[in-house]
């Protein structure tokens, strides 16, 4: 159990999530309304343990996201460092996302205890058809006729234990509807054609409200841990605020308003509800987990959105 631990948390520093936009070709979009010319200057997000962290926003001369900077509040001087730079080639598309992590109290010289780089890679049809990160840990993705995520494949390797994760997406109109799958874990001396489920995104369906997803097709909005969450990084997933080609959050036009698994297979009930402000856009969400058909359920996090105009 206790290596079963260590390798849990070696992951969330090492796994990731991924990219996507509309057509899957990533332009240099904005999160936001182009209508309102609104885009997200800033997310909070509320823990139950009365923990705030506030991910911070910049954006180039042409409007593309250019980094975000993460920190516990109120004073990002005395807490962690989370940094995140994207970089984008002549074609506009996003081609490396690399990320350090600054600790506190800060290291002689300001040296960053950690950093990754995830570099993307596209099809002929200017699709994310890969991206790959350190330690062998890679993802391979495939699409439908309207240019939709149909599959993600994900795979990480060590010699103590293996991840394949294997998800299928289906879509009506511009949202998504379901998700099959899931990702396991193999670790070393387990019996042939045995292995352990592992977090992140699962067999569900989902159901939305008819108002704008400010993150809907949009470079990876990382959470704030020294990683990306999980392999998969699913609602479920510590940590996931937006972002990743198998993201559910950010694969539909409208917002999710529920994740719901199949009876019997122990996934949890995932439920959003929103604040928005006069022009769709979401202000407020309250995220709520609980078994199928719950007694109760429990609160786990309270994001609030700040835009500014562009």
């Amino acid at each position: 159990m206790k290596l079963r631990v260590a390798i849990y948390l070696l992951l969330l520093v090492v796994a990731g999530s991924l990219v996507t936009c509309t057509d899957h070709s990533v332009p240099g979009v904005t999160p936001g309304s182009s209508p309102a010319r609104l885009r997200v200057k800033s997310l909070t997000s509320e823990l139950p343990n009365n923990v705030a962290k506030v991910s911070s926003f910049t954006y180039d001369g042409q409007g593309r996201l250019s980094s975000i900077l993460t920190y516990q509040t109120p004073d990002s001087t005395v807490a962690e460092l989370v940094y995140n730079v994207y970089l984008y080639d002549s074609q506009n598309r996003l081609t490396r996302l690399q990320r350090t992590r600054i600790p506190f109290p800060r290291p002689q010289n300001n040296q960053s205890v950690d950093g990754t780089s995830y570099v993307y890679s596209y099809n002929a049809l200017g699709q994310v058809s890969a991206i790959n990160a350190p330690n062998m840990l890679a993802w391979t993705y495939s699409y439908n006729a309207a240019n939709q995520l149909a599959r993600a494949v994900s795979r990480f390797s060590l010699p103590q234990f293996t991840i394949e994760g294997d998800i299928q997406f289906a879509f009506t109109g511009k949202n998504l509807t379901q998700t099959t799958g899931g990702t396991i874990i193999r670790y070393q001396g387990m019996p042939p054609g045995t292995s352990d489920r592992f977090p992140g995104v699962g067999p569900a369906t989902y159901t939305h409200d008819d108002k704008i997803n400010p993150f809907y097709g949009i470079p990876v909005i990382p959470p704030f841990t020294g990683g990306f969450g999980t392999v998969l990084s699913g609602p479920t997933s510590p940590g996931a605020l937006f972002g990743g080609t198998d993201n559910v959050l950010n694969l539909s036009q409208n917002n999710v308003l529920s994740e719901t698994p199949p009876s019997g297979q122990g996934y949890p009930l995932v439920t959003y509800q929103y604040q928005y402000n006069a022009t769709n856009l979401p202000t407020v969400r309250i995220k709520t987990t609980g078994l199928p058909n719950p007694t109760g359920s429990v609160t786990i996090e309270t994001l609030r959105f700040e835009y500014e105009s562009y």
